[in-house]
């Protein structure tokens, strides 16, 4: 049996705690055999427990590994956006891209918190400014006064309402809201005039699309006889209605106008007319049939061309008219094909194998497509010179 050793005999340094170690570890205090008991030169070889060993505990820290750098949160892109856009005054692009800055680092960090906030405080700002200066001036900033021209449009350009009835002008085509027009002399190529004024009854504000009804049928009713007919077809009957601040002031007068948009001449961005309205004959050119050898000043295709003696220079001189059959549009190319043999073969009936004189040549004018859905299938065939035409070469039935 192994004689426990006395206290004098327990080496000095720590002891190791048999608790941390498994169950059926030797420990270094504990020997296992006698053999082990007694030290050896290997033992005495070894250093003693605690003899110049550095402790964990008490030694240096160990140094970080090679390379090994702190890393710095990058700065979220939305929130630099945020603050450029804010800066500049894109009040809706800065606020999107801060409300995704600060999303984005509530849930993944990152720096950049202070530029979305700076880009949310600078769109406040901006539209801070922009509330005190529509306090401030009010309607005078999107709208012409009274007799002014609307500053967002060309020099020379003028609200409608302060034309007077008959005066003449040129208009936009594309839109038809727009109220801004160029005075034009009426024997100058235009196309638009003022048709009437009237006056709304007296009220309470109806709303815009009350008003707008009302002011239609009032403008309606003061459309010139003479263009009535072709109002729907190559008119664009316009009314500018008094604002809400005009009407609670007394101003209740709409302006009635109608801008041409049939097929004439184009003429800026508008196409013209050369005439005031009160003196135009404007007769769709499907009610109007005109005669063999009857000759033309020229050839509008939505109006009555004027009639003139052939011995006076013209333009055109009528060759034959016939109507055509079928239910169905037969399209563009076809139509023509279909209508170059029908006038060549009226051509021949007048002329025998000798059509057409020297100096001429034919032409003809086909209905549209509106035209024919609309039931219209009137043919003119057409004879038309190099220059003006000054004698007939048709002969009258």
């Amino acid at each position: 049996m192994t004689t426990p050793p006395s206290p004098d005999d327990v080496p000095d340094g720590p002891a190791t705690d048999p608790a941390w170690a498994p169950p059926d570890t030797p420990t270094s205090d504990t020997p296992t055999s006698d053999t082990d008991a007694t030290p050896g030169p290997a033992d005495a070889a070894s250093p003693a427990d605690g003899a110049d060993e550095t402790s964990p505990a008490d030694g240096p820290e160990p140094s970080p590994i090679a390379g090994e750098r702190p890393v710095r949160a990058r700065t979220n892109g939305f929130a630099i956006a945020a603050l450029v856009t804010g800066a500049v005054g894109l009040v809706l692009f800065a606020i999107a891209f801060a409300v995704a800055a600060l999303v984005q680092i509530r849930r993944r960090g990152g720096r950049g918190r202070g530029l979305a906030l700076g880009g949310l405080g600078a769109s406040a700002a901006w539209l801070a400014a922009a509330a005190i200066i529509a306090a401030l001036f009010g309607d005078s900033l999107f709208s012409a006064g009274e007799g002014e021209a609307d500053p967002r449009q060309r020099d020379g350009y003028v609200l409608s309402s302060t034309l007077k009835v008959g005066d003449c002008f040129t208009a936009q085509t594309r839109d038809s809201a727009d109220p801004n027009v160029f005075p034009s002399r009426c024997d100058s190529p235009h196309n638009g005039e003022v048709v009437a004024k009237p006056t709304l009854p007296a009220g309470p504000f109806p709303g815009v699309g009350r008003l707008a009804a009302q002011a239609a049928a009032l403008c309606k009713e003061r459309t010139p006889d003479n263009v009535k007919k072709v109002v729907d077809d190559d008119f664009d009957a316009r009314a500018e209605l008094p604002k809400r601040k005009d009407w609670e002031n007394g101003k209740r007068t709409v302006t009635c106008t109608l801008v041409y948009v049939g097929e004439g001449k184009y003429v800026g961005e508008g196409k013209s007319l050369i005439t005031p309205l009160s003196r135009a004959v404007i007769t769709p050119r499907h009610e109007a049939m005109f005669e063999q050898g009857e000759c033309l000043e020229k050839w509008d295709e939505s109006m009555t061309p004027p009639v003139v003696d052939c011995d006076r220079p013209h333009k055109f001189q009528v060759l034959a008219t016939y109507k055509l059959q079928g239910k169905e549009y037969p399209g563009r190319g076809k139509l023509e094909r279909m209508v170059s043999k029908g006038c060549a073969k009226r051509a021949a009936d007048i002329w025998g194998s000798d059509s057409p004189p020297d100096g001429v040549y034919p032409t003809f004018s086909t209905p549209t497509e509106q035209e024919w859905r609309r039931g219209y299938r009137d043919v003119y065939c057409l004879i038309a010179g190099n220059g003006p035409l000054k004698r007939s070469f048709v002969p009258k039935k």
